[in-house]
This record gives C-alpha cells, structure tokens and sequence, in this order.
C-alpha cells in the first residue's frame, strides 16, 4: 500500500477550494492511512486537527438507518409497520398535488406510509425545513422542536406524491427519528448512545450542542461564486430545527476518530474492531441490500449522477451496476455523503473502511468523491 498519491490530492483539493480535510482509511480493522490538509479557520491559519468535530449533515442517515434495523432485530418495530402507528399525523395522510393556477389540491393517499418508505426515501415527503407547521411549532416550543412533536407537525403537511410511488431526498429520516423514539421508549439520541455510540466508543458524537462541544466545532464555511473563495457560513447546520431537536436526517456532530469506528463496524458487518457483536451481519446485509426499483433508481440518479450505478438501501447507497459508476466500483459497497462534503465507504468484501470528511457546504462533491474513492482503491492496491 502506498498512500502518497491520496495525500497528494488532498493537498491539491485544499489549494483549490476546500478549506480543509481529514480522512481515515482502515484495511483489515488496521488505520493504514490518516491524514489533515489545509485550514480548520483560513483567516487565522489555524491548521485541521484530528480533534476536529463537523457538522455530519446526510452522514447522519447511514447511523439512523441502522438504528431502524437494529430496533426491527430487537423486535420492536417492523418495516411494514404503518407510520401513523408511531406518529399520529401520519394516519390518513394527504397527498397535496398543485393545481396549473397555483392552487392545491388535497386526496387521501392511496395507502399508508410504512416505516420502509421512510428508510429507502419513497415516502412521498419533501425536504421543505419552512413548512408551516415546522415554524408553528418553532413558535411554539420557544425554539426547543422536540423530535417527536416536530414530525408530528410535519406529518400535518403531507405528501407529494403516493407513497412508495418514486424516490425522493427527503425528511424521511428525521421521522425515522421520531418513530425510533417512540418504539424504544428512548429519546432518540440516547438509544444511538446505548446500542452505538457507548458499545463502539464514538464518546464524541452526539445531538447536544454543549459549549464545549461548539467550541471543536470547525468553522463551516461556504464557497461564494462571486468572490470565488470560501467564506465562513454564520448561521450553522440549518437542519437542527430546534434545540431539542434530534435530526435523525442531518443533526449529529463527529469526529473523524469517532465515525470511522461505526464505519468499520458496518464494514465487518456488525462487529466493531474489537470483536464485539453491534448488529448481526443479517441486519447490516438488509442495510445495505438495494431496495428502489429501476424507475426509482432513475430518481436517485437524477438527484446525484455522479453516484449512477448505485442503488439505496436504507438510508445509504449501494453498489449495483460497474458500469455506470464514476471512480471505481466494487460490488455491495457502502455508505453516503454529508452536505458538507463528508464521505462514508464501507467496502465488506475489501475489508476496507473509509471516512473523509471537510466542512464547506456546496461542497463539490461530486468532483471530489469520485476522485477521491479511486485513489483510495489505488492506494490501497485494490485497482
């Protein structure tokens, strides 16, 4: 194995546009590779440490979607399981269609939302964060958002289209919250701390935004067009509602120490690097097995063409067709990306387990994971 090819481009993305970035590549439950490039805080030059925690964003989904598979192995939910079974609003749900003169039109869908809807996001809901009834219940709550009260309220909001009828990036992981909370009597951050968190020793990721917390937090920036830099974004993770607001979809705060330790359990297919049983290689097998058909598919893709030869699973892509994919590919290859630009790969057959991570949103994703996943495979001797 030979990594300076990675460092390399790491070297070269941070003196292009990304402020700063970390990764870790583990081979056979060994760290192979670690590395920072470029600047945590640009005006004061102050380099990325390894003590750096970011803003997940969407590499929040992959932990939430195995949570949902862990609670279904422990019996307490079933993926066929109707919503509104856990969250009221959800039973007798509208689908709200617009009309040509701008009007809506609302009809009972056709069938109910099930908890695998919200899983592989066929649900029929949007990514819409100023539904009214999420500002009402903002109002409401003086700014808290409890989880479950919050996808109540955006449950009174319906659909957009039938569920399990296309796919479509959504909420739908934030409810996979609510109803994770309510089926396991646990607040929703404390079950991923009791099965996850504690087991796997991630001692730094969580939901709660202490002082001391905010204080590793990374700067989070955004690329401006017109200035063609990178500038501080002052408003943080749009996606944390409220303070007690526990987004299952993009609300969790990491290390890249910590996510690679759940990363590579998803890699050993439910064992940490210890040896010690999280998930049974069963629910990891579920996880990570395509869900959408091929109309869904082309939904998916839409939304991410470089990801065309993926397929999704619950909450994460997964990789189906050689063909068609950007970089690299190896069959049954795992994970998902961060707004910010996070990457998680979870490669089981290659035994090979990867998180990156940088902390600028329109993040150029697109660009940079397809290189960065071959160099990867490159440098590791797997291509």
């Amino acid at each position: 194995m030979n990594f300076t090819y990675l460092k390399n481009v790491m070297d070269d993305i941070t003196s292009w546009r990304i402020p700063g970035c970390d990764i870790v590549v583990m081979k056979d439950n060994e760290v192979v590779f670690r590395y920072q490039a470029g600047y945590r805080d640009i005006e004061n030059h102050i380099p990325v440490s390894p003590d750096d925690l970011y803003y997940l964003f969407s590499a929040s989904k992959p932990i939430t979607g195995a949570a949902a598979v862990l609670l279904a192995e422990e019996g307490k939910i079933k993926f066929d399981d109707e919503v509104g079974k856990y969250i009221s609003s959800f039973n007798d749900i509208k689908v709200r269609r617009k009309n040509e003169d701008g009007t809506f039109t609302e009809t009972p869908a056709k069938r109910p939302v099930k908890i695998i809807d919200l899983l592989t996001m066929t649900s029929g809901l949007d990514y819409n964060l100023e539904k009214t009834s999420i500002l009402e219940v903002r109002e409401k709550t003086s700014g808290r958002c409890p989880t479950v009260e919050t996808v109540e309220a955006i449950g009174k909001d319906g659909l957009i289209f039938e569920p399990g009828e296309r796919f479509n990036y959504s909420l739908s992981l934030d409810v996979m919250g609510a109803v994770i909370e309510v089926a396991s009597g646990e607040k929703f951050g404390d079950y991923l701390k009791n099965r996850f968190f504690e087991p796997l020793g991630m001692d730094r990721t969580t939901f709660n935004l202490t002082d001391d917390v905010k204080l590793h937090i990374a700067p989070l920036y955004i690329f401006d067009n017109d200035k063609q830099q990178a500038v501080i974004r002052k408003d943080g993770n749009c996606y944390i509602l409220g303070s007690e607001f526990e987004s299952g979809g993009a609300g969790l705060v990491s290390s890249v120490g910590d996510y690679i330790k759940f990363t590579n359990m998803l890699t050993n297919l439910g064992l940490s690097d210890s040896g010690k049983r999280i998930m049974s290689e069963d629910a990891v097998n579920f996880m990570r097995t395509n869900k959408l058909s091929e109309n869904q598919m082309k939904d998916f893709w839409k939304g991410w063409k470089y990801l065309s030869g993926f397929g999704y699973g619950c909450g994460v892509r997964t990789a189906l067709k050689p063909d068609l994919v950007q970089g690299h590919f190896s069959f049954g290859e795992f994970g998902w990306c961060g707004a910010a630009g996070a990457m998680v790969i979870a490669d089981p057959a290659n035994k090979l387990s990867v998180f990156y991570s940088q902390h600028m949103l329109n993040s150029f994703e697109w660009i940079v994971h397809p290189k960065l996943r071959e160099t990867i495979y490159k440098s590791a001797g797997l291509l």
